[in-house]
């Protein structure tokens, strides 16, 4: 009996580092027309070509803000319906810190998203080195199934571009060929060298830690501090926060009265203390910051 196929997807952006106004013009234009990456027109409605329309569409799935049906096209998802209605030009970087995190726990359409920021513990890097190990840990994810060696070097491409600023170099803001997500601080090139970098923390706050939990909690009522501090989809991997910087959040979040935190005979486990979801974050979130 063969063994069930791992789900993965490699080089599906088509070699393009999201833009600045991809993802806003794709929201407005799958809500007025769902069809609009079935049929031929498109390239005319979007305002790019052939290629970059199946790019747009690639990450607007990856980052989980339309859903498809076979013959019936694209409708947003609630995320993307919340995204619309709240932040259309994707100006504030809660929305941005919101999309990564959708990304990069998306293994089943961003498979080299996933391993790069779950998989790969290494803090700094030079390209072939993360393609080496990206390849490695594929294998490991996807067994014997065949992948191009070629596309995950494009990925790798992609997420450096997308992630990395360099050290020294004064980027222009309005360059709209800069993906928007070079702002999150991730990552850091000087010369032929990345550098995983903890993000300035007057860009995120609070409430971005508050939706990773409740995403959590969709699953289970308590969970550990390590479990939300490394490993896997953690806040230490997702975000490159410390452990340090991590319970400064959680201890905000306990004196909010979101969260128990529990640290005493050793337990260090987080208790949910109310029924907000991760989707009622997200709106609360805009709500109290319009």
């Amino acid at each position: 009996m063969s063994e069930k196929k791992v789900p993965f997807k490699l080089r599906g952006h088509e070699k393009f580092v999201l833009r600045e106004g991809w993802l806003n013009k794709g929201l407005i234009v799958v809500e007025d027309d769902p069809r609009i990456f079935l049929d031929s027109d498109g390239p005319d409605k979007l305002g790019v070509g052939n290629n970059m329309v199946r790019s747009i569409r690639y990450w607007l799935k990856a980052f989980n803000l339309i859903s498809e049906r076979p013959s019936r096209g694209a409708n947003l998802t609630e995320l993307g319906k919340i995204i619309k209605e709240n932040d259309i030009y994707f100006e504030d970087v809660f929305t941005l810190w919101v999309l990564h995190s959708n990304l990069v726990k998306n293994i089943k359409n961003a498979t080299s998203w996933y391993i790069f920021f779950n998989r790969c513990d290494i803090e700094e890097f030079k390209r072939d080195e993360i393609n080496n190990i990206l390849i490695n840990e594929l294998k490991k994810y996807i067994g014997d199934e065949k992948f191009s060696v070629n596309s995950v070097k494009d990925d790798i491409d992609v997420i450096l571009n997308m992630y990395s600023s360099q050290r020294g170099n004064n980027e222009d803001p309005e360059d709209k060929n800069i993906s928007p997500f070079s702002i999150l601080g991730l990552l850091y090139r000087k010369e032929d060298v990345y550098y995983r970098n903890q993000p300035d923390l007057r860009k995120i706050n609070y409430w971005i830690v508050l939706y990773e939990l409740c995403c959590l909690f969709e699953r289970e009522d308590s969970i550990s501090i390590d479990r939300i501090s490394v490993g896997d989809e953690s806040l230490g991997n997702i975000y490159n926060l410390s452990r340090v910087t991590v319970n400064e959040f959680l201890d905000r979040l306990d004196s909010l009265n979101y969260i128990k935190v529990d640290r005493t005979a050793g337990l260090d486990m987080i208790y949910k203390k109310s029924n907000i979801t991760a989707e009622s974050v997200i709106r609360s979130y805009y709500n109290e910051h319009k």
